[in-house]
Formats: structure tokens, C-alpha cells, sequence
């Protein structure tokens, strides 16, 4: 996972020490940097580092999807 994507990921952490952002605000803040997000993060939970319900991430669709950064 690219360190530009973690850094586009500010925000507070939950009471489990984890920060969350929906699909919508993190594809809306990434998609300037990269066209390949969805990949990405399909490859980030591979890898233990995101989690987010659902198989596949669709613009419009899954907006309010809740994606969380493990690590």
C-alpha cells in the first residue's frame, strides 16, 4: 500500500485505536493521486492492512462503505 494513501487517511481513532473513513471520502481524496484505489485497497486487505465489508468496492455504490486502517 502506497504511503501516499496512508497519509491521505487523517481522522480520529475509534475507541479500539483504529481510524475509519467511508469508500466516498477516501476514493474522492485518492482518486487526485491515483486512478487504481480500488486495487489497491483489494490488495491492502490481502495483506492484513484494511479491512471493509463486501468483495468489491463500486464508486456510487459503496460510497458509505466503512474502511478500516489496521495498521
Amino acid at each position: 500500500m502506497p504511503q501516499s494513501l496512508f497519509e491521505t487517511w487523517r481522522g480520529p481513532k475509534g475507541r479500539d485505536g483504529h481510524v475509519r473513513i467511508t469508500f466516498k471520502q477516501l476514493f474522492d481524496r485518492y482518486v487526485t493521486i491515483s486512478n487504481k484505489v480500488v486495487g489497491v485497497l483489494l490488495r491492502a486487505r490481502k495483506h492484513g492492512l484494511v479491512d471493509f465489508e463486501g468483495e468489491m468496492l463500486w464508486q456510487g455504490k459503496d460510497d458509505d462503505v466503512i474502511i478500516t486502517l489496521l495498521e
